[in-house]
C-alpha cells in the first residue's frame, strides 16, 4: 500500500528470478574484503572456552589490571559459532560462516528492494552498490549477525509499508536469537519503533496505516520481550547500554570515532584508505538526492529509519553498515520515481549476460581471497616483539597498546597478562580506560600510569606519545623494536641486544 507518491507507471519486477546472477555478484562483492579484525582472537578463544567448559566466562582472567572483574559477554553465541567454524575448517571455516551471513543479508535486501516495485535497472544498481559499501564492513565479528538480522527486519517492514500484510511473528524468535549473538538487537528494535511511530501518525488519517502500526507495534513488544531470553536476563540491556554510552570509547576505539573525524584523519595520514568510504557516502548522497527529487510520504517510515541511521553513521563510523542496509529499499523506490521515465518499460531484460556476471563474481571471489585458507591482519601486529619474547622466555604483565591485547592473549596468554584489550567496555572500569588513554596520548599523568601498576613489560608503537614517555624514563630499558612495536622491560635483562627487526605480513592466528 503506497500513498502520496508521484504518478508513475512502475512495473513489478522479480529481482530474485530475473537477476539471480546479480545476486551472486553482489554476494561476491560483499565478501570480497577479508582481514582479521583485532577482536577475532578473543572471539574464537572465548568460544573455545565455552565449548570446552560448557559455561560462559563471567569474570576476567586475562588481564592484571581488571583481574576478577565481571565480564558482561553479550556476544557469546556468535563466539561459539566462530569457534566451531574455525575448529572444523580453519580460516576457510570463518570465511564460510561470513559467506552464509552475507548471502542472507544480500538476499533479504534483494527481497526488500523488489517489494518497492522499482525498475529492474535501479534494483540491480542499488543492490550492487550496497554490496560494495558493505564489503569493508563485513568482517569476522559478531556484527555479521546484526547485519544479517537487520536486513531481515528492514525487508519485513518494507513489505508491510509497500504491500501490507507482511508476516511479522517470525521476528519474535529471531530477536531471542539475536540478543545472544550481538548487542545490535537494540538497533533492530530501534528501527521497528521508528516505523511504528511514523505509521501511527499516518494512521490518524489512514485506516490501513493504523492497522499496520498496531500489528507492527504488538510484534515490536514481543521482540523486546524475547531479548530477555539470554543468560544475563535484564542485565544484558544494562551491559549493552554501557558499551554504547561510554564517552571514553569514542576516544580510543576507531569504530566509535565520528565519521567526519575519521575521514579527516585518513585525508591527513593515508588518503588511499578514503576509498573504502566512497561507496557508503555515495549511497548517503544518492538517498538524500532521490528523496528530494521525488518526495512522498507513502514510505515515510522507511525514510525516517534511513535518515536516523545515516545520522548514526556520522556519529560513529561503526554504524556505516547499518545506515547502508537501512537506506536500500527507500533509495531504490525514490530513485525509480526520480529517474525512470513514464515510457513503457522494455519487455526484454537489459541485465548483462549471465556468463559475464558469473565470471565477474568468480574473479571478485578469487581476488578477495574467499577460497584462501589464509587471513591477513587488519593492521600490523607485534609479531616480531612476541617472537622475541618467546625466544628469550620473557613473560609477565604487559602494558600493551589497546588493539594488540587480544593478539597477545592468544599468543602469550598462558604465561602473561595484558593491561587492556578490546573488551574494554565489557570488562574494564571507566577509570582504568581513562588511565590508558592518558598514557597512550602522553597526557599529564602518563608517568603515574607507569608507576601505579605492576607492569613487567611495555609493548607500544614506536610512533606514539606513550613510546616517548617510556623512552625518557631511565628505569625502563628497550629490549626490542621494529617499525610496528617497541618492547621495554623494567630492568636490563640478559637477552639479545636491542634490534630493529623486520616486520613481516601479519596473518591470523
Amino acid at each position: 500500500m503506497i500513498h502520496s507518491q508521484p504518478s508513475l507507471k512502475i512495473q513489478s519486477y522479480s529481482l530474485l528470478s530475473a537477476s539471480r546472477w546479480t545476486l551472486v555478484l553482489s554476494i561476491a562483492l560483499a565478501t570480497a574484503d577479508n582481514f582479521a579484525d583485532p577482536d577475532l582472537w578473543m572471539h574464537i578463544l572465548t568460544g573455545q572456552a565455552i565449548l570446552r567448559t560448557g559455561h560462559i566466562p563471567r569474570f576476567d582472567t586475562y588481564s592484571y589490571s581488571a583481574a576478577g572483574m565481571p565480564w558482561h559477554n553479550h556476544e557469546w553465541l556468535a563466539q561459539v559459532a566462530l569457534a566451531v567454524s574455525y575448529a572444523h575448517l580453519g580460516v576457510f571455516g570463518l570465511k564460510l560462516l561470513k559467506l552464509v551471513c552475507a548471502s542472507i543479508t544480500i538476499l533479504a535486501l534483494a527481497i526488500g528492494i523488489s517489494a518497492t516495485r522499482a525498475s529492474s535497472r535501479i534494483q540491480r544498481m542499488t543492490l550492487i552498490l550496497i554490496a560494495v559499501a558493505l564489503a569493508t564492513q563485513m568482517q569476522f565479528r559478531p556484527q555479521l549477525f546484526t547485519f544479517m538480522m537487520l536486513s531481515v527486519v528492514m525487508t519485513v517492514v518494507a513489505i508491510e509499508v509497500y504491500r501490507g500484510g507482511a508476516i511479522l511473528w517470525p521476528l519474535i524468535p529471531m530477536f531471542a536469537l539475536w540478543a545472544n549473538l550481538h548487542g545490535g538487537y537494540t538497533i533492530g528494535l530501534g528501527a521497528m519503533i521508528i516505523a511504528v511511530a511514523v505509521l501511527f501518525i499516518q494512521g490518524l488519517g489512514d485506516a490501513g496505516r493504523k492497522t499496520s502500526a498496531r500489528r507492527l507495534g504488538l510484534v515490536t513488544l514481543g521482540c523486546a520481550g524475547a531479548t530477555i531470553l539470554n543468560p544475563f536476563g535484564v542485565g544484558l540491556w544494562t551491559g549493552v547500554a554501557h558499551s554504547v554510552s561510554d564517552p571514553l570509547i569514542r576516544q580510543i576505539v576507531n569504530d566509535w570515532v565520528p565519521l567526519p573525524n575519521t575521514l579527516l584523519s585518513m585525508w591527513r595520514e593515508s588518503k588511499p584508505e578514503l576509498l573504502k568510504d566512497v561507496a557508503p557516502i555515495l549511497l548517503f548522497a544518492s538517498f538524500i538526492g532521490a528523496v528530494a527529487m521525488a518526495p512522498g510520504l507513502g514510505d515515510a517510515a522507511l525514510i525516517a529509519i534511513a535518515t536516523t541511521f545515516i545520522g548514526g553513521a556520522f556519529y560513529a563510523g561503526r554504524n556505516i553498515a547499518l545506515a547502508v542496509i537501512a537506506l536500500a529499499t527507500p533509495l531504490a523506490r525514490h530513485a525509480t520515481l526520480a529517474l525512470e521515465s513514464d515510457a513503457p518499460q522494455p519487455t526484454v531484460s537489459t541485465e548483462p549476460a549471465p556468463a559475464l556476471l558469473a565470471i565477474s563474481a568468480l574473479l571478485v571471489a578469487l581476488v578477495g581471497g574467499t577460497f584462501s585458507n589464509r587471513l591477513k591482519t587488519w593492521k600490523p601486529e607485534p609479531t616480531g616483539a612476541v617472537a622475541f619474547m618467546e625466544r628469550n622466555g620473557l613473560h609477565g604483565n604487559i602494558l600493551n597498546q589497546y588493539e594488540w591485547g587480544e593478539y597477545l592473549i592468544w599468543h602469550v596468554g598462558n604465561d602473561s597478562r595484558v593491561f587492556i584489550d578490546g573488551r574494554c567496555e565489557l570488562v574494564y572500569p571507566d577509570k582504568l580506560i581513562r588511565q590508558y588513554a592518558i598514557f597512550f596520548y602522553g597526557l599529564e599523568g602518563a608517568q603515574n600510569v607507569l608507576d601505579t601498576f605492576p607492569h613487567d613489560f611495555v609493548l607500544i608503537g614506536p610512533h606514539t606519545k606513550a613510546y616517548d614517555v617510556v623512552r625518557k624514563d631511565g628505569r625502563w630499558h628497550l629490549l626490542y623494536s621494529d617499525a610496528t612495536a617497541a618492547l621495554f622491560a623494567r630492568a636490563s635483562l640478559p637477552v639479545e641486544a636491542p634490534t630493529g627487526g623486520k616486520v613481516a605480513d601479519g596473518y591470523f592466528p
